[in-house]
């Protein structure tokens, strides 16, 4: 089958976004053809989404903005469902890859009831996904195997959404969280922002302080 990844982050560089693609690239680039686009800010040409729709299986791949889809990924969807009703590609299977800054994944579950409708105003089938949480971990254990890291249920996600995808079958959307505990994620992620404000002079009163 032709499958066509989409991914929906803001970054043009790494994303935590592409670190998922490529753990679901690794499980099914030896069984079909598959091409990664990136939407990024600016629209995607209308020759590149017939391109997409010329596809079997579309998967998305983004992080949530305030608990939705990212504007610019929004717009890019719109442009989409345009071409997939112009194009009668009726016949796709949508599958989504969602991720968070928050440690539940349940917090991406508005994002797949956006996606879902739109699937249905589309006109093509919804396939399911996973919601990831503390989607900031992803990119930085990348280079480690998921089932020894705080990811292996991840790690079995992905296997189940790989023979889903296989059969162009749907299942359940799965909401996921690390096998990490809350409270070293929280003391790590406030860390990271610590250190991040000292590179650029400022002190912890400075991020605190209400304005």
């Amino acid at each position: 089958m032709k499958i066509n990844m989409i991914n929906g982050s803001q970054k043009s560089g790494e994303s935590n976004s592409g670190v998922l693609l490529d753990r679901l690239n690794d499980l099914i680039k030896n069984k079909h053809e598959v091409k990664i686009y990136k939407s990024v800010f600016l629209p995607i040409k209308n020759e590149i989404l017939k391109e997409i729709v010329s596809g079997d299986i579309i998967i998305l791949s983004f992080p949530i903005f305030g608990d939705s889809i990212p504007s610019h990924t929004l717009k890019m969807l719109i442009d989409l469902e345009a071409v997939i009703k112009s194009e009668q590609s009726t016949h796709l299977t949508i599958y989504a890859m969602v991720n968070c800054g928050f440690y539940e994944g349940k917090q991406n579950h508005i994002a797949f009831e956006i996606i879902k409708h739109w699937c249905g105003h589309s006109g093509v089938k919804f396939g399911g996904g996973i919601g990831q949480g503390a989607g900031e971990m992803l990119g930085q254990l990348k280079h480690l195997p998921l089932e020894k890291s705080p990811f292996n249920n991840l790690s079995r996600a992905l296997q189940t959404m790989t023979e889903k995808i296989d059969q162009k079958e749907t299942f359940e959307v799965v909401y996921l969280n690390p096998y990490f505990p809350r409270f070293l994620w929280k003391f790590m992620g406030e860390r990271h922002w610590l250190n991040l404000a000292e590179k650029n002079g400022l002190a912890k009163k400075d991020i605190t302080k209400r304005i």
